[in-house]
């Protein structure tokens, strides 16, 4: 057993829960008064953020929303000025308007701490080579993933975009011992290393570390007998923030809890009440130590349950399930998390104004999701050139992932194609 920052990482629950309504109480005190956003929400349901005595009494608070998210764009969430902000990172979130989040030097270095406790979970030290392989829609995930790994010591090969067989070739050539990558990028690796004649016995790989998607055991079970070798999974929302907020040791027996930076709430699916352990239901955040971009109950959209007793790896953070599925309409591909009526406005700023009735069709191939666009023909929008048309459909593919960060292919269907499915405009085949 490893550990990165013991003395956080095996605190006494007293003392832990001591210094999360510390923190809390920083954290509430900032929000209201440098974030008219929570000012307003709190004065409106009379709260007084001084007032909490206990970690537990955070349920009389309001949530926060991906749409209040979206509402505040770009700076209104900041808690500290521009001036403070020595970084801004965007996602394109699920709402009209991209997620920005901002950090402050101090922001940087805790969230450079919690990477770097969760990938010593993993087994990964200061002697290893670890090869990062994420798709551009967690180009910030990669960031904070090289500067945790720099942090323990080990030399990084960060996220480029490159062929997989080419990741393949620096991953042997090189000597990697760690692997970060989603689940599904991890299993297509494994079918490619058969059609370049890759064997496992020439890689010096001891470690996968996986993130951005839900880890079936399956998977888990596939790689490891393939690679001979731990697997791990850490979590965070890909869109918010980086990832670390939970993750795995290597007793792969539920996902630690950073508690010292993050108060997570499981809540029922009505919002009222906490979950038991063991219970289902949705992942809610309050940060504890950021600065400039606090969350205060932060409806995930995701859906776990917290766990009872204690780990035999000795930390004493608590701990939760793997995610075991998600709210609403919000779709995790590759790791990124989409909304259909996203697409929805792509195609209606397209067609200017006007929508065809589409479907998103989205399966596995070489284990990767894939993403189609079923879109109805109609003579209104389509023209018989075919040059026009072909112009119209790189037009809507571009746009896509411009904006949403995923390679879609778009195929023309027929009404009844549509209708047979008795789906909405904008419903959703998943056939992963």
């Amino acid at each position: 057993m490893r550990l990165w920052d013991a003395e956080n990482e095996q605190m006494e629950r007293e003392d832990l829960e001591q210094l999360q309504l510390e923190r809390l109480q920083s954290t509430l005190n900032r929000a209201y008064k440098n974030v008219p956003f929570y000012r307003k929400e709190f004065d409106e349901l009379g709260i007084d953020p001084g007032a909490l005595s206990s970690v537990q009494e955070i349920t009389k608070l309001p949530f926060t929303t991906r749409e209040d998210l979206g509402d505040n764009y770009p700076y209104g969430m900041f808690a500290v000025p521009l001036r403070d902000i020595v970084r801004i990172s965007s996602s394109t979130g699920t709402t009209p308007k991209p997620v920005v989040v901002g950090y402050t030097m101090r922001d940087l270095k805790a969230r450079g701490t919690i990477t770097a406790r969760f990938l010593a979970a993993s087994g990964v030290a200061d002697t290893d080579v670890v090869q990062i392989c994420l798709n551009p829609g967690l180009s910030n995930w990669g960031r904070a993933l090289k500067e945790g790994a720099e942090n323990i010591g080990a030399s990084v090969m960060p996220m480029s975009h490159i062929s997989t067989s080419k990741q393949l070739l620096a991953m042997r050539d090189y000597k990697t011992s760690v692997f970060i990558a989603t689940p599904s990028y991890a299993m297509h690796t494994v079918e490619a290393m058969e059609a370049i004649d890759i064997d496992t016995s020439g890689l010096a790989l001891k470690a996968i570390v996986l993130v951005g998607e839900a880890l079936k055991q399956e998977t888990r079970e596939r790689l490891e007998s393939t690679f001979k070798i731990d697997v791990t999974a850490g979590y965070g929302p890909s869109d918010v923030m980086g990832p670390g907020l939970a993750f795995e040791c290597t007793e792969q027996d539920g996902l630690h809890i950073s508690e010292d930076h993050f108060l997570l709430e499981i809540v029922a699916s009505d919002g009222e009440a906490p979950c038991a352990p063991g219970e289902e239901g949705e992942v809610v955040l309050t940060t504890l130590t950021a600065k400039a971009f606090p969350f205060i109950r932060f409806r995930t959209g995701d859906l776990a349950s917290m766990m009872a007793g204690s780990c035999p790896c000795g930390r004493t953070l608590a701990r939760m399930s793997g995610i075991t599925g998600h709210t609403g309409e919000v779709l995790t591909i590759r790791g990124v998390k989409v909304h259909p009526a996203q697409i929805d406005r792509i195609i209606k700023g397209l067609f200017q104004g006007f929508s065809p009735r589409f479907l998103i069709h989205l399966y596995k191939e070489s284990y990767q999701d894939m993403t189609e666009i079923w879109l109805e023909m109609n003579d209104t929008i389509f023209s018989d050139e075919v040059k026009i048309l072909e112009g119209t459909l790189k037009r809507l593919r571009e746009q896509i992932h411009e904006m949403l960060g995923l390679h879609v292919t778009i195929r023309l269907v027929e009404a009844e194609t549509i209708e047979q499915y008795a789906k909405a405009s904008g419903g959703v085949l998943d056939e992963r």
